[in-house]
Order: structure tokens, then C-alpha cells, then sequence
């Protein structure tokens, strides 16, 4: 009988905690998708945590995509992210934004940015732009440049490297690099 009392009691006891341990950490978290009549859509996704140590995770998504009348697309996507721990200045953002555009005869030109900001506040940039050709003999030439940046916080230091390179047919015909 003293054996039951203790598993009962042993029993009770987790399933009171449980609910304590579990609303310490939460989620939120939400998708929305609309679609064009151009055969495009629009999608959306926002996320939320908080942790139990008191980290706040917070990421939104965007998507943008158009479909013109000759079918070529053009799309933008979004993403944010942010990671807090609890305390102060320590905060870390990063931010990332790609557009597609696609061209005549199988081209496109693409450019993506990403940034980062550490918790010391240090920015960091990377833009890359690359612009894809097709000639009417099929010859496909590619520029590709990229610049990155790097912003330490408040000290005026900002310094960049900048590459570019150009291929056509896969080969490469020029690279530069410049700081």
C-alpha cells in the first residue's frame, strides 16, 4: 500500500510539473499563400521562440513571384532573422534579399544581398549581382560580381572587396579584384 501511495504521489507530482516546464518556452508561428491570376503568389511565413533561457528567435520569409504574359518570371524573396539572448547589446541580425528577373532567350539576371550585424555591431554586407546572357548562337556569357563590406560599429572603418568575373560558355575570360 505504501509502494502505490508513493507511485501515485510520484505520478502527480510530474504531471503538475509538466505543464510548468513546458510554458516556459513558446512558439508563434504563422504561413499565409496568395495566389495571382498571372499564375504568380505571394507567400508569407513569420516564426517566434523564446526559449527557457529567455532567447527570442524571431525569423519572417516573404516570396514574391510574377509570371508575364511570354511566361518569364520575376521573384523577390526575403528572409529576416534576429537571435536575442537575454541581456543587453547582444543582439544578432541577419537580413537576406534576392531578386530574379528572367530574360529572352533563357538569360536572367539575379542579385542578392545578405547583411549581418554581430552583437558588437559590426555590419557585414555581401551584394552579388550576376547577369546571364544568351546570344542568338547560344553562346551564354555570365558576369558575376560580388562586393562585400565590412562596418565595424561607430569607428568610420568601413572597408569592401569588390570581385567580378565574367565567363562565357563556362570559361572564364575575366576576374578582377579590387579592395
Amino acid at each position: 500500500m505504501k509502494r502505490m501511495i508513493a507511485v501515485l504521489a510520484a505520478t502527480t507530482a510530474l504531471t503538475l510539473a509538466a505543464p510548468v516546464f513546458a510554458a516556459s518556452e513558446s512558439t508563434d508561428g504563422s504561413t499565409k499563400i496568395d495566389y495571382k491570376s498571372n499564375g504568380g503568389y505571394e507567400a508569407t511565413r513569420s516564426a517566434e521562440q523564446t526559449s527557457t533561457s529567455g532567447t527570442t528567435t524571431k525569423s519572417n520569409a516573404d516570396v514574391d513571384v510574377d509570371v508575364d504574359s511570354k511566361g518569364r518570371t520575376s521573384k523577390t524573396v526575403k528572409a529576416e532573422s534576429s537571435t536575442d539572448p537575454k541581456g543587453l547589446g547582444n543582439k544578432k541580425d541577419d537580413l537576406a534579399k534576392t531578386t530574379y528577373e528572367d530574360k529572352d532567350r533563357g538569360g536572367y539576371k539575379q542579385t542578392t544581398t545578405r547583411k549581418h550585424k554581430d552583437a558588437a555591431g559590426t555590419n557585414t554586407t555581401y551584394t552579388t549581382t550576376t547577369d546571364v546572357d544568351v546570344d542568338t548562337d547560344g553562346n551564354v556569357t555570365t558576369t558575376a560580381k560580388t562586393e562585400k563590406t565590412v562596418d565595424p560599429k561607430g569607428l568610420m572603418n568601413a572597408k569592401s572587396t569588390t570581385t567580378k568575373t565574367k565567363t562565357v560558355n563556362g570559361k572564364v575570360v575575366d576576374q578582377k579584384v579590387s579592395n
